[in-house]
C-alpha cells in the first residue's frame, strides 16, 4: 500500500525526509496526524528502511483493546495466571524482540497502562503475568495519535514522563487539505492497483474535495466509485459520490449547540438516514447515535422534530420494546 504515503508536494517530500533521516535510529518515535491520513504506514516505512527491516513489525491498536486484556497480550503470561489461562503465551513484546512495536491510538492508552510502557522504554525488561522471571527485549517502539498529547497531559490523561520519551523523533503528517497537488498521484495508484479505467480529467475533481476523512476516505470513494462504475471511473459519478459523504458527514457533526438543522433537500438526506440507521438498530436510539457518531439527545431532538410529519412517521421501525420509537 505504498501508493498511500506517495507525493511530490513540497509538505510530503519534507516527511518523508525526516522518515529516512529517522530510520536507521533505534530511538522511539511519535507519530501525529488527523485519522486516515496512514500514520500505520509512514509507522512501516520507517521500520522498512531500518536494520530491523528482516524482523517483525507488530502494530497494536491501543483503543481496540481491552485494558484488561492489554498487559497480558504484550507481555505474555504464565499457564494458570488467572482464569481461562489454560496455555500460557509468549506475548506481542517477545514476538517483536529484534524489530519495531507499533502502538496506534497511543492517545488512547489507560493512564494505568502508560507506567508498563513507560518501564518497557527505559528497561527493555518484560515479566509475564505470573512469573516472576525477569527478561530483557530489543524493540524499536513508534507511537501514533490523532489526539493532541500536550492538551491530555494537562487534562490528567496523558503521562507527562511518557510524552518526553515518546516524542524524542517526532513527525507529523499532514492531511490531504494541505497536499492537494498529490490527490490525483495517489488516486491515481490506487486505481491501477484496482486495474479500473480512468483519465487524468477524471481525477481533477477529487482536488475540489476537502477529504475530512483523508487519505482512508479518498481510498474508499475511489474503491465505491470502481464498483459502481464497473470498473470505468468518470467525474460525474466520483463528484455524485463526493456529495453524497460531505452530505452524510454533515448529518454525523451537526449538533443544536454547534448550528441549525439542515435545510430543504439536505434535512431530507439526514432524516433518510437516520430512518435507515434506526431500523439497523431495530429502534434502539441509544445504539443508533453512537453509530451516528452524535449525542443521544441531538438524536432525540430531530425525532421529536420530525414527530409530526406523517411522511416520516410511516417508516419509522419499530423499537425491540414494541413502541413506536418512544417518540411520546
Amino acid at each position: 500500500m505504498n501508493e498511500l504515503i506517495s507525493g511530490h508536494s513540497e509538505t510530503f517530500q519534507r516527511v518523508l525526509a525526516k522518515v529516512e533521516l529517522y530510520a536507521p535510529h533505534p530511538w522511539p518515535a511519535l507519530i501525529l496526524g488527523e485519522t486516515g491520513v496512514g500514520k500505520e504506514l509512514i509507522a512501516r516505512k520507517l521500520h522498512e528502511l531500518s536494520s530491523r527491516r528482516s524482523m517483525p513489525f507488530i502494530p497494536i491498536n491501543c483503543s481496540a483493546m481491552p485494558p484488561g486484556l492489554f498487559e497480558s497480550e504484550l507481555f505474555g503470561y504464565e499457564k494458570g495466571a488467572f482464569s481461562g489461562a489454560i496455555n500460557g503465551s509468549r506475548g506481542l513484546l517477545r514476538m517483536a524482540h529484534g524489530g519495531t512495536l507499533f502502538l496506534d491510538e497511543m492517545g488512547e492508552l489507560d493512564v494505568n497502562l502508560q507506567a508498563k510502557i513507560l518501564r518497557l522504554i527505559d528497561s527493555g525488561e518484560v515479566r509475564s503475568v505470573g512469573s516472576q522471571k525477569i527478561e530483557h527485549v530489543n524493540i524499536r517502539i513508534i507511537a501514533a495519535t490523532n489526539v493532541d498529547l500536550h492538551t491530555a497531559v494537562a487534562a490528567g490523561q496523558f503521562r507527562q514522563d511518557l510524552l518526553e520519551r515518546l516524542c524524542v523523533l517526532s513527525l507529523k503528517v499532514p492531511p490531504l487539505r494541505e497536499r492537494i497537488e498529490d490527490i490525483p498521484l495517489i488516486a491515481r495508484a490506487i486505481l491501477e492497483r484496482l486495474g479500473a479505467q480512468f483519465s487524468s480529467d477524471d481525477l481533477n475533481c477529487l482536488t475540489q474535495f476537502d477529504w475530512p476523512g483523508n487519505v482512508r476516505q479518498l481510498r474508499n470513494i475511489l474503491i465505491r466509485a470502481t464498483v459502481l462504475g464497473k470498473m470505468r471511473i468518470q467525474d460525474t459519478l466520483l463528484k455524485q459520490l463526493m456529495v453524497e459523504e460531505e452530505k452524510e458527514r454533515l448529518v454525523i457533526t451537526q449538533s443544536p449547540e454547534r448550528a441549525p438543522l439542515l435545510d430543504g433537500h439536505l434535512e431530507d438526506i439526514e432524516r433518510d438516514i437516520i430512518v435507515d440507521r434506526l431500523k439497523k438498530h431495530h429502534g434502539n436510539r441509544k445504539e443508533t447515535a453512537k453509530d451516528l457518531g452524535i449525542a443521544k439527545s441531538t438524536l432525540h431532538d430531530k425525532l421529536r422534530k420530525w414527530k409530526e410529519d406523517p411522511s416520516v412517521k410511516k417508516s419509522w421501525p419499530v423499537a425491540r420494546w414494541a413502541s413506536p420509537l418512544g417518540l411520546t
